[in-house]
């Protein structure tokens, strides 16, 4: 009888693979940062070699898997195991991934959405509990939210639920990695603050990111832009403020469309803290219906960087064994 899942979480810069036991304990885990940016067969090629370093930790073999449950970075279509599309990793058009790895492992694949599984991560095991209406919103490399009602992941008629970060917010906005114009995502996550940074150390402007990443670099972190701005820089905090800004105008959105009780914010950027929050917030509450203020409780996430391989496990119990 299989006594371990694994759940892979994958992300535009990184991937991590964990061994999870029936009782959600997390045994093993590897993560790998060679795939950013790489077409599908090099970042399959990456969720392979993150499964495998993960179950030989434990010198776990095939049988004692009860499945694999991905979580990925883009637009899923869980129920048919397709990538419609990323925006954060070329070439996934109505990509098979769930079969190409159940070929590849020989043992069940479920696929569906990163954020959806941290969202189930969460209302199953962390700040989630007790929530009949939740969504769980992530910003990170990008900006998405995983949707939670009434005790059931709700994904969609394609699987496309939540992806709040590709609303358009300002029409005649900067470029969206999706094609589109002004989208959230153009000025809230990771790509779109180094963007921003790029764009303003083109400028003769004073910036302590010059003396952190140099006049021409082809990429700013979202670490070293709250680095900056913690030291005070005047650029820096206005990126974050901006990032911030329509991290809320996202969460207003939510609220209005969604009414729901509670709200996880996780992602990497939330390192920033007040960077990223207070703007936030402020945009949040100046963008809703009067009606609803405080109607969502607004908490930070509790699984952390583990959520989405967490969730991803947790739906391989769930729906290859039918059992929670």
């Amino acid at each position: 009888m299989p006594n371990h899942a694994i759940g892979v979480d994958v992300g535009g810069t990184k991937i991590t693979a964990g061994v999870v036991d029936a009782s959600a304990q997390v045994v093993s885990r590897y993560s790998v940062r060679s795939h950013a940016g790489r077409p599908p067969d090099e970042v399959i090629e990456a969720i392979l070699e993150a499964t495998e370093a993960a179950l030989s930790t434990e010198g776990l073999e095939r049988r004692a898997i009860a499945g694999v449950g991905v979580g990925f970075a883009g637009h899923v279509n869980g129920a048919q195991g397709i990538v419609l599309t990323s925006s954060n990793l070329p070439a996934w058009d109505n990509h098979p991934l769930r079969d190409m790895l159940r070929q590849r492992l020989g043992i069940p694949v479920i696929l569906e959405n990163d954020a959806n599984c941290a969202a189930w991560a969460e209302y199953r095991f962390g700040a989630g509990r007790g929530s009949r209406f939740l969504c769980y919103v992530t910003i990170s490399t990008g900006f998405g939210a995983g949707i939670v009602i009434d005790g059931k992941l709700y994904a969609g008629a394609t699987g496309s639920a939540g992806e709040i970060g590709h609303v358009v917010v300002e029409p005649d906005g900067p470029p969206c990695t999706c094609g589109k114009r002004g989208c959230a995502m153009s000025y809230a996550c990771g790509l779109a603050i180094s963007r921003m940074a790029c764009e303003r150390l083109e400028t003769d402007e004073p910036t302590l990111l010059r003396e952190l990443c140099g006049s021409t670099p082809e990429r700013v972190s979202g670490e070293v832009v709250a680095e900056a701005a913690r030291q005070g820089d005047k650029v820096a905090i206005e990126i974050l403020t901006t990032a911030g800004h329509y991290f809320g105008i996202g969460l207003s959105t939510i609220v209005q469309v969604l009414n729901p009780d509670r709200i996880i914010v996780g992602g990497g950027l939330l390192q920033a803290g007040a960077l990223i929050m207070e703007p936030a917030l402020r945009a949040l509450n100046e963008n809703i219906h009067p009606v609803l203020s405080g109607s969502a409780e607004i908490v930070p996430s509790e699984m952390g960087d583990d959520a989405g391989m967490l969730g991803a496990a947790a739906l391989v119990w769930e729906s290859a064994l039918g059992r929670p």
